[in-house]
């Protein structure tokens, strides 16, 4: 019986990129006064979106990207590319799966938290993974 990619395995995969790929740490809570910089997930959809050969799910997923408070914006600028480059490369999922396509949907936010000052970017990606072949 075919098996669909967890939203776990995704949220490790996805994690793991990015902190071998940034000197960014991915959190899986947000602490009250959590030292900045680091990021944070949020998968915010899972549709089925199977082909005529292949059976496949599509996550759409947000990077939430802050950086401690700065009268300039370049080292969150810095942090936000660091986080892109680090998803243009292969994402690591568990045996049985195939990530076929990976594409950007971009910077969804860009503001400053008023409370903290701290630089808060939203990226937006969306994930195709097939988890096994049709047979007629």
């Amino acid at each position: 019986m075919l098996k669909k990619l967890s939203l776990l395995d995704m949220h490790v995969a996805l994690k793991t990129r990015i902190e071998s790929g940034t000197d960014l740490r991915l959190v899986d809570q947000v602490k009250v006064n959590e030292v900045s910089p680091f990021t944070f997930l949020e998968i915010v959809g899972m549709t089925e979106k199977n082909t005529k050969t292949m059976y496949v799910d599509e996550f759409t997923v947000h990077v939430h990207i802050i950086s401690e408070p700065d009268t300039s914006s370049i080292a969150h600028y810095g942090n936000i590319q660091k986080v892109q480059e680090a998803l243009t490369e292969y994402l690591g999922l568990p045996l049985g799966y195939d990530l076929f396509g990976q594409t950007t949907s971009g910077l969804i936010s860009n503001f400053t938290d008023k409370e903290t000052n701290e630089r808060h970017a939203v990226l937006g990606f969306v994930f195709k993974v097939s988890y096994g072949f049709k047979i007629k």
